[in-house]
């Protein structure tokens, strides 16, 4: 008989966003009997078309928070922009995975580079800038990367600066903020590591993935990676070492660059699942958005089996409007290794992430030239 304290299926759980995460999450909490209820200010968020309940009102809306601690018995979230101050708050009465501690260090680019350097983990060079005149002190050589402290992702919030024009321009657009000046690294490739914690020493990783972006947005990963197996092993050694440093439980996500000297350098740490992860769903015996309502509810966090091979091929903005006509759709469904998934976003923005198609099986060769065509279909 488990002395583990794990709660009953029936149980509400809170998911503080409504994106397309939560969406996958909320799925897989429904599947293993739970209930769900999904608080973001959008009442047409994704995930609100599978909850239980839902919240429409603003993140500090003081009733709302009240309304929301009575109806959950555990929370956890899917983006990193969610007010840490009402995870605080919320984490003082319920179990919140992951907590604050892990979501502002997400949320500030400084704190979370002092954090991976003060631990000695590989990253870029960097410096911290506090205002646009610190600028005129950087010692870092160009091309830079400039990304603001806060409220950056999917390409928000940075810029390539390979000359002092270019510098002289963004200095006209920005102020009032922090950055993170890094070096341009010479990678070889992208890729990222899952990593579920159950807060108890417990970490257990999904092999990593290969990425290729677009415009600082995620377009295609590929798993397995197209990497030697000592590689792979020494990215799942590392993610682990920086998640097991964080000292909490959920899903993580390492974001990492291969350097052309195979160095391994960390990039970014995500609080929560990540769309490098979508490929779980279909591609290992148990999905990141699984393992998320495990580590939340207290079950027991394991190892997921590899089934087989796929590549994500991400559907971005006007896209989603081209993939719906006829011949488009019929040809997608045409092919057996193809599935498609669109997150119900109701406006179409420039690059915003619609839906993805996964192609599953076979060799990895033959899944990335299926995902190249249908993107140079989705661009004829």
């Amino acid at each position: 008989m488990s002395s583990v304290s794990i709660l009953p299926p029936g149980s509400t759980l809170g998911m503080l966003g409504g994106g397309q995460l939560g969406g996958f999450f909320t799925e897989a909490a429904l599947r293993m009997g739970y209930k769900v209820a999904v608080w973001d200010p959008d009442p047409l968020a994704p995930a609100k078309r599978y909850s239980t309940y839902s919240i429409d009102a603003p993140f500090d809306d003081e009733e709302q928070i009240i309304f929301f601690s009575n109806n959950v018995d555990a929370i956890s979230l899917e983006w990193e922009n969610v007010p840490s101050r009402l995870v605080t708050k919320l984490e003082q009465t319920h179990l919140v995975k992951p907590g604050s501690k892990s979501l502002k260090l997400a949320q500030n680019r400084i704190e979370e580079k002092t954090f991976l350097s003060s631990n000695k983990f590989p990253v870029t060079p960097h410096e911290f800038v506090l205002n646009a005149q610190e600028f005129k002190g950087i010692k870092i050589p160009k091309p830079w990367i400039v990304k603001t402290a806060t409220l950056g992702y999917d390409g928000h919030g940075q810029w390539k600066i390979e000359n002092d024009t270019q510098e002289r321009e963004l200095l006209k657009a920005i102020h009032g903020e922090s950055w993170v000046i890094e070096s341009v690294v010479d990678y070889r490739l992208e890729m990222s590591v899952i990593i579920v914690s159950n807060g108890k020493g417990n970490l257990v990783a999904y092999p990593p993935t290969e990425n290729t972006h677009q415009g600082g947005i995620l377009r295609m990963s590929i798993s397995p990676p197209r990497l030697k197996t000592e590689i792979q092993n020494k990215a799942i050694d590392l993610a682990k070492e920086v998640i097991g440093c964080l000292d909490d439980a959920g899903v993580f996500c390492v974001e990492m660059f291969l350097t052309a000297t195979d160095e391994i350098l960390v990039n970014e740490i995500a609080p929560r699942p990540h769309n490098s992860g979508h490929h779980t769903i279909d591609a290992f015996s148990i999905s990141q958005y699984e393992s998320q309502v495990r580590a939340l509810v207290g079950l027991p966090v394991i190892e997921p089996d590899f089934l087989n091979a796929s590549v994500l091929l991400n559907i971005l903005g006007e896209e989603a409007d081209i993939l719906s006509d006829t011949d488009h759709k019929f040809e997608l469904y045409s092919d057996s290794s193809a599935r498609l998934y669109m997150y119900g976003k109701q406006s179409v923005r420039p690059r915003r992430k619609m839906g993805h198609v996964m192609f599953l099986g076979g060799s990895v060769e033959d899944l990335i030239s299926k995902a190249e065509n249908t993107l140079m279909a989705l661009k004829n």
